[in-house]
């Protein structure tokens, strides 16, 4: 078994009263299945403003994980970093997410390293200089992904074509080169489903917490869960939640979830606007950012959840955690086509799509689920069904898993 060092935002479970982000999830889909192969991991966990509480470990990591939260960002924060490498000494490296991919860079080891990369960061970059309306900090962020690019051994993204796109990046960072002819830089780890408990199909649970909102036994609920971000179509969001409302008024928009960026026009504030003029707007609940610790009870008591983007390379490029999360749960979903999670989803029947920007189409698949509750009850099977095989967190992991067997450097 392998001592790996693993480096990376603290798992939901450490941080269970804030607001939990994708890259909270990521550390987690990769942390339990190390630990269940029986790996021994420290992990050094952290970020701005966050405090991480260890007393809330799971029983099986214990005996197998050491924590060590790091106060990255702040003074000092290397030369610890660098010190728990040293007492540990890792037979490899794994960092988690960008920013702590780049925070790796400055430590000083001779142990193979693995950078999971969780979307493209020149895509993520665009969109915010879109939001910004100006490049500034493009290449000072071109600049810190040389600096990733340049460290790595083997590289990870949530998706084929992610993977293609981090070998055109390598290639332009000159690591593909006459010694590294041949060598598989750059691996696959989709976004993996978090471990559920047993799912009730149909629902059979009352509806405690949404009855807090005015929610009763018989309405039919579609669920938002996370961030609006620069790449959330609340235009077409809204118009579809109008034309299902006119047509079922037990039908109800639930949204567990805020803006994830700070501007006066930020797509959030828009959606509020949009939902004060409506005549409905006594059915749509939002709820703002809610604890990671209610966010099942949300799943469970929903009938569906759903996920919209607009086009542009992030979307193409990236994906999307919140659905891999519904499904665990059983919850059937509706996507807008672009990320690749979307067209497996729908390919397995765990999903009812629509293309971007066809508010229409969106419209008639949340009519369609909430008419017909046999076909609710088929996709939430197959949903969950999906989610505990090809995306549990262990079937997504394979190839780092294999890896760290093994750990070699390029």
């Amino acid at each position: 078994m392998a001592k790996v060092l693993l480096i990376g935002y603290n798992p939901p479970h450490f941080v269970p009263n804030i607001k939990i982000e994708a890259a909270h999830y990521r550390t987690w889909q990769f942390l339990d299945p190390l630990l269940a192969d029986g790996h021994t991991v420290c992990l050094c966990a952290g970020a701005r403003n966050e405090t991480g509480d260890q007393s809330t470990m799971p029983a099986k990591w214990q005996g197998y994980l050491e924590y060590q939260p790091i106060a990255f960002g702040h003074r000092g924060w290397v030369q610890q970093l660098q010190r728990v490498h040293d007492a540990f000494q890792p037979d490899c490296v794994l960092a988690i997410n960008f920013s702590h991919c780049l925070y790796t860079t400055k430590l000083q080891t001779h142990a193979p390293m693995w950078m999971d990369i969780y979307g493209d960061m020149v895509t993520i970059v665009q969109a915010a200089a879109y939001r910004a309306r100006a490049d500034r900090g493009i290449h000072t962020s071109l600049g810190f992904l040389q600096r990733v690019l340049a460290k790595g051994d083997v590289f990870s993204g949530c998706g084929l074509p992610q993977q293609h796109m981090m070998v055109g990046e390598l290639a332009m960072a000159g690591r593909l080169n006459h010694r590294t002819f041949g060598y598989p830089f750059v691996r696959t780890v989709p976004p993996g489903s978090p471990p559920s408990p047993a799912v009730a199909i149909p629902r059979v649970e009352p509806r405690n917490l949404l009855a807090t909102q005015g929610i009763r036994e018989e309405d039919f609920v579609v669920l938002w869960c996370g961030g609006y971000n620069t790449w959330t179509d609340v235009d077409t969001l809204f118009k579809a939640l109008t034309v299902a409302m006119a047509e079922n008024p037990a039908l109800h928009y639930v949204s567990v979830g805020a803006n994830t960026y700070e501007a006066p026009d930020n797509v959030y504030t828009r959606l509020l606007a949009l939902i004060d003029k409506s005549p409905y707007r006594h059915r749509f609940h939002l709820l703002g950012w809610r604890p990671w610790s209610e966010i099942p009870t949300f799943y469970r008591e929903s009938d569906v959840g759903i996920n919209i983007d607009a086009l542009h390379y992030e979307t193409i490029y990236g994906t999307r955690t919140r659905l891999v999360e519904m499904i665990a749960s059983g919850l059937p979903v509706i996507t807008s086509l672009g990320a690749e999670l979307s067209y497996l989803l729908r390919d397995r029947g765990a999903a009812l799509t629509f293309e971007v920007g066809d508010w229409q189409s969106m419209g008639e698949q949340i009519g369609k689920l909430a008419q017909n509750n046999a076909l609710r009850e088929q996709m939430a099977h197959t949903a969950h069904e999906f989610a505990n095989t090809v995306l549990s967190f262990a079937a997504t992991t394979k190839a780092v898993r294999e890896w760290v067997r093994q750990p070699a450097p390029a």
